[in-house]
């Protein structure tokens, strides 16, 4: 059996209460902010597979949880072009409290979850749901899913694989590490080392917002991932 986890990074665009970023809420709302459907399609993917989903509760804005505490963008002065004025001035001890209240908690939370995958069945498939938008470079961005891997780590690599050609059976387009390399800094990147174990397998789905805006459109890929990963548990 292949143990799986479930993330989703981005998975809101709302601040803690009290918190104010000063930003607009139009851009709280857009990529800058959050990853639109990405908690919708892990969520149906959870609920369908009795597992839980790992979600960050607040915008990408107030912490990046998919950058590492050391990151110089986990608290960003600017996310996707749009300042955030409220971390501009943010003094050291500020930022050490937010991340150590915010960040560390969530990380240690997957972290964990990733580790007793390993030692019982032995074998880690953490899937991190993410959206992006087509827009920012519509002639490249022409596809409906991305998954992101490590093509050097050879156990990912065959699930990313296996992961890929499922999806395109059901009807969507997919590409292998677009619409960002699946070796740029993420969560995942870090447990790849952190945790050290060839079967860990760290798999990012990045869904476009032209799919995950349609109308049944996240649905469509939760299914699509829903029977995938089934089968892979399954052959796993």
């Amino acid at each position: 059996m292949l143990g799986l986890v479930l993330s989703c990074e981005h998975a809101s665009w709302t601040t803690p209460p009290g918190v104010d970023l000063g930003v607009a809420i139009e851009d709280l709302q857009s990529q800058a902010g959050w990853d639109h459907g990405a908690y919708e399609i892990a969520a149906q993917l959870g609920e369908a597979l009795g597992l839980p989903v790992h979600h960050g509760a607040f915008t990408r804005m107030f912490v990046d949880l998919n950058r590492a505490a050391s990151h110089p963008d986990v608290i960003p002065a600017v996310s996707y072009g749009a300042p955030v004025p409220g971390n501009v001035a943010l003094s050291a001890q500020d930022r050490a409290a937010r991340l150590e209240q915010f960040h560390t908690p969530y990380w240690n939370a997957v972290r964990q979850d990733c580790a007793a995958r390993l030692l019982d069945p032995g074998r880690c498939l953490h899937l991190s749901s993410h959206s992006f938008d087509p827009d920012l470079d519509q002639h490249a961005r022409s596809f409906d899913v991305g998954v992101l891997y490590d093509p050097d780590r050879p156990f990912e690599a065959e699930l990313a694989e296996a992961l890929m050609f499922r999806l395109r059976g059901s009807g969507l387009s997919v590409r292998a590490n677009q619409p960002y390399l699946g070796t740029a800094p993420a969560l995942v990147t870090n447990l790849r080392r952190e945790l050290g174990s060839p079967y860990y397998a760290g798999i990012e789905i990045e869904a476009s917002h032209a799919v995950t805006y349609s109308r049944g459109g996240c649905t469509r890929i939760a299914n699509a991932l829903i029977t995938t990963v089934e089968a892979l548990r399954d052959d796993g």
